[in-house]
Parts: C-alpha cells; structure tokens; sequence
C-alpha cells in the first residue's frame, strides 16, 4: 500500500514516472507471483509442530510483503523468506529506520537531521538499504535494452532505469573529494525525468517501505481477525468451496469472492493500518458546530478510526467486528465513513496493488490453513501506532486444512 503526498509538480513529476505501473491491468499479471510467495511461507509454517504457537506474525506478514513487493517493483529478489523466525537483513534495515524517523518525525528539521546523524542505528539501516537498491540497480544494468523496454510499465526499477538522462561529465576538480558512493551515483543515475540522485534514491526507499508495511499490517489484522471470530473465518471457507469446489484459486475466480471482500473491508475498517490521511487548506474555513476557524495552508489530520466507529456513519453497530454490514445495512455507507487510502486524486497511488494483493493473500491463506485463537496472554490485540498501526500482541496456532 503506497502512500506518497508531494505537491505541485514534485508530483506530477513523480507520478511520470510511477503512477502507470499501479494500475490495476498492470497489477493483475502478479496472481500467480503472489501465491507462489504465499505458498513459500505456508511451507515454512508447515515446518513447525502441530501445536506450536505463531507469536511473529507480523514479522512473518512483513517478510511476505517484502519478498511480494521485490519482485513486482523491482524484480529482485530480496530473500525475505529464508527462515520461519526473524526479520532478514533489509527487513531489520528499514524497521530501524522507521523507529528512527518515527522519533524525529515531527520535530523541526535542523534537530532532525542532527539526530539522524548522530544516530548510529539509523546510518547503519541506511548503508544497508543503499546497498540492497545499488544491487537492484546493477542487475537492471545488466538486462538489455529490448527487455527494460518491455517492462518499463510494468516494473519500478525498469521505468527508473529505462529513463536514465545522459549527464555531463563533471569536471575532475569538481569530482575531487566526492565519496565513491557519490560518484557511482553519479555515474548510475543521472537525472531522472527532472528527479535529482537524491530523490531517486529516497524514492526507491520509500517505495521499499510502503510497499510492504501498510500491506504487511493489514495482513496481520487479518490473521488476528480470523483467529477471534471462527465464524467468519469458517464463512470464508465455504465461500471458497462453493466457487472453487476442488479447483485452485484463480485470478478469473477471484472477483467472484464478495464476502471475502466484505471481510477485508470491515478489516480496513476496524484497524486501519494508517492513523489517518492529512490535506492541506487551500483556503480559510471554520467547522460549522465549533466554529474554530481554520487557515489557509492549516494541516488537517483525518482519523481513520475515529470515522470508522462513528455510529452517525454506521447503521449497524460500529464497534463490532461485523463483515456483513457489507452485504446488507450498510452496503450503501457513506464514502466519507471508509478510506484507508485517502481520497479524491491525492489518494494512495498503491490502493489497487494493494487490495489485490491483500485478496490474493488472504483466500490464498483460507484455503490452506485455519487460524485459531493462541490464548489470551498470547493473543490479546492491542496496537503499536508508528508509520502504520500493527496488532501488538498477536499469537495464532496454524491448522492445515
């Protein structure tokens, strides 16, 4: 799920060169990626005893996020899924990085920066995912012209690569001191589409980590979700085996899963990965019941949850896990009541990549295991609010179907 809010013409900029390859004709070629990845981490699950209770289900989701989201943005293969315990190495990268941002988020940038540059946890999680993009970006290197051509709209690193600007050399006095990461930069990318080095590079970061972190969250609400209502999980179950029967899950079959959409929806709307959306005024307002006046240029959070437990929105009682208000009182909610990704033009550029993958994930999931209830010191929910809002204390135990 990829989030990226910029302005102006940073955004049509950015959005040259990215906004094609989400759309959801792109998107859907990646079925069979997708539960390949999901069956390498069902496999891994299998490995453990019967009895054994999963308490790294986050962890497990973000590693199945990252090694999905390796191969669809970039086509690389970021190892996510090389052991049933633990993040791997870029998995650890970017959680260190996020804890670190996290920190500083909303300080003033000159104590920001300060920090993060005394902070030798945040440098060691950036030269780590520096390193993993310079290897992503030499393997492009080293595919051939007619293939990026051909990718170009499908794959991140591609379009990247595939709209390289020839630089001027600069001068040697000028290259003088320049660090050997700099020059090969320098040397590598060039100007893309108006884009500076520096944005490439924190793009592709960015990329990297909303990619796999909302989804990732997303996925472990899900699992959560299932272990404490069996009757849904049960629901999904039968819905799988009336329109697939014995066959296995396809990308044909997959839209035809209405209630499985019902429960990803109520998933979105019970815990919403992100805390909520911000906009900008563009002009001066006031709330009609306060009367508290708002200026041109204010930041405006939205709370997700706050929207989602609203009784004025809902007709069926908002507190309750309760899929089939979907289906039936509140088909018709009102837009305002549901937006994990935002709204209007602005929102979430990753919503479609993002929805698929989630539903590709989950019926591929409830059509191989059943999530159980891991006891209640072991499994009691709760959050952790950080770049995104991830279940706190989660512990399933895994039943083959």
């Amino acid at each position: 799920m990829l989030i990226l809010h910029f302005l102006g013409t940073t955004f049509k900029r950015y959005g040259a060169v990215t906004m094609s390859m989400f759309r959801r004709g792109k998107i859907t070629p990646n079925f069979d990626l997708i539960v390949d990845c999901v069956d390498k981490l069902l496999n891994l699950w299998r490995a453990q005893p019967k009895d054994h209770v999963h308490t790294d289900i986050t962890i497990q989701s973000e590693n199945l996020l990252l090694q999905i989201f390796g191969h669809i943005a970039f086509d690389f293969d970021l190892d996510a899924l090389n052991s049933s315990h633990g993040r791997n190495e870029l998995n650890q990268a970017l959680t260190d990085y996020l804890s670190s941002i996290n920190i500083v988020f909303y300080a003033p940038s000159f104590i920001a920066r300060t920090y993060l540059a005394l902070n030798s946890r945040y440098q060691r999680a950036r030269k780590t995912m520096d390193q993993y993009i310079r290897r992503m970006i030499e393997q492009e290197l080293n595919e051939t012209e007619e293939s990026r051509a051909k990718r170009k709209r499908t794959s991140l690193i591609a379009s990247l690569v595939s709209s390289l600007q020839q630089q001027e050399e600069e001068s040697d006095e000028n290259r003088k001191g320049m660090t050997i990461e700099r020059k090969y930069f320098d040397e590598i990318l060039g100007n893309i589409i108006g884009l500076s080095r520096a944005e490439i590079l924190d793009n592709m970061i960015t990329f990297l980590i909303a990619g796999f972190e909302t989804t990732s969250s997303a996925l472990s609400w899900f699992i959560y979700a299932m272990s404490k209502n069996p009757r849904v999980q049960q629901k999904i179950k039968a819905e799988l085996k009336e329109k697939l029967g014995q066959n296995e899950l396809s990308l044909e079959q997959l839209d035809s899963l209405v209630y499985l959409d019902c429960v990803l929806n109520e998933i979105f709307r019970v815990y919403p990965p992100a805390a909520g959306v911000s906009r900008v005024l563009l002009e001066d307002d006031q709330l009609p019941a306060t009367g508290i006046k708002l200026r041109k240029g204010d930041d405006i959070l939205i709370p997700l949850s706050a929207l989602a437990r609203d009784s004025r929105l809902w007709k069926v009682d908002p507190e309750i896990f309760y899929p089939e208000r979907f289906l039936n009182e509140d088909k018709d909610y009102a837009a305002i009541a549901l937006i994990p990704f935002g709204g209007g033009h602005r929102q979430c550029l990753g919503r479609d990549l993002a929805q698929f993958e989630f539903k590709v994930m989950a019926a591929r999931l409830m059509q191989r295991v059943t999530f159980s209830d891991g006891g209640p010191k072991l499994n009691s929910g709760g959050y952790e609010n950080g770049l995104t809002v991830k279940p706190k204390v989660v512990g399933v135990t895994i039943a083959f179907d």
